[in-house]
């Protein structure tokens, strides 16, 4: 079976934040090997105004491709409230992104973003272990 090294970015800006990111990290601690979270920590809303974010970064391997993987965090982010009515008002409950897969930068974007760096320099950190 085909393993891979995975970032992950997530956030919430809707509902219970820091629960929803909090439960996201949960769930990716069931389905990756290794994983190294982040801390909770709050941002400024990137491209919109609103309510801030709640974040956190999450790295681990995932037993599978990239593809699947992507498909199971979206899968989740619809089963949490992140519909198309959500997304016109601009309401996170819950976003899951692939940053990183293996050495590839597959979302430069969010890779620059200070809601990304802030949680990625975290992953060094000691005790950062689920």
């Amino acid at each position: 079976m085909e393993s891979v090294s995975v970032v992950l970015s997530l956030g919430s800006n809707f509902g219970e934040r820091r629960e929803n990111v909090a439960c996201a990290m949960k769930w990716l601690s069931e389905i990756l090997d290794g994983v190294v979270c982040s801390g909770i920590y709050e941002t400024l809303p990137v491209g919109h105004t609103g309510t801030n974010y709640f974040n956190a970064v999450v790295s681990g391997r995932f037993n599978g491709s990239v593809d699947e993987l992507n498909c199971l965090c979206k899968e989740y982010e619809m089963l949490h409230g992140r519909d198309d009515e959500s997304r016109k008002l601009k309401r996170v409950p819950v976003d899951i992104d692939i940053v990183i897969a293996g050495e590839e930068v597959l979302r430069p974007r969010d890779y620059r973003c200070s809601f990304f760096r802030k949680g990625y320099v975290m992953l060094s950190a000691p005790s950062s272990v689920l």
